[in-house]
C-alpha cells in the first residue's frame, strides 16, 4: 500500500441558503438548515487508484455520513430597552433597538456573538443562559428528525 487516504474534506467558502419566505431572523433559520443539511450528508465510498492516485466513486459501496467537528446553531434575541424577545419577526426587527445572536455548537460551546445592544449584566447573564437552552432544544429537534429520517436509531 502506498499510504494514500482518500478524504472528502470541506474546505473553508460559502454555502449558499435560498430564503422562499422571509418574516425576520432568516440568519438563524439558515445556519439551522445548513447545520441539518450537513449532518445529514452522506458520501460515497471511494476507491484510490494507487497508481495514478486517482480517486473513483465505488457505486453500490457502503456510504459514510459526513463527520463533523461540532454542529453550530444560531439564537437571536431582539432587544427592546432592557427587554428581549427571541427569535424575532420582521415587524418585530424593525422597531428593536438591537440585538444579540450567538452561535452554539452541539456540546453547548460558545463559537460566536455578536451583539448591537447594551444589557446589564445580569440581564445579559439571562440571555446567555436562554440562548445555550435555546439551542440545546434546537439541536436535538435536528437529531431526532435526521434519525427518524435516516432509520437510525437514537
Amino acid at each position: 500500500s502506498s499510504g494514500i487516504n482518500a478524504e472528502w474534506p470541506l474546505r473553508p467558502g460559502y454555502l449558499d441558503v435560498v430564503c422562499i419566505n422571509d418574516d425576520g431572523n432568516v440568519f438563524d433559520a439558515a445556519v439551522l438548515a445548513l447545520s441539518a443539511a450537513l449532518y445529514n450528508t452522506w458520501l460515497p465510498a471511494t476507491h484510490v487508484n494507487e497508481e495514478t492516485g486517482l480517486v473513483t466513486v465505488e457505486p453500490g459501496g457502503e456510504k459514510k455520513r459526513l463527520v463533523l467537528k461540532f454542529m453550530p446553531v444560531a439564537v437571536t434575541l431582539s432587544v427592546f430597552d432592557n427587554t428581549t424577545l427571541p427569535d424575532p419577526t420582521e415587524n418585530e426587527e424593525d422597531i428593536e433597538s438591537g440585538t444579540i445572536t450567538c452561535c452554539v455548537d452541539d456540546k453547548g460551546k460558545m463559537r460566536a456573538m455578536w451583539a448591537s445592544a447594551a444589557l446589564p449584566d445580569d440581564m445579559m447573564s439571562a440571555a446567555l443562559l436562554y440562548i445555550q437552552k435555546r439551542a440545546s432544544v434546537l439541536l436535538a429537534v435536528v437529531l431526532k428528525v435526521s434519525q427518524r429520517h435516516t432509520g437510525a436509531a437514537g
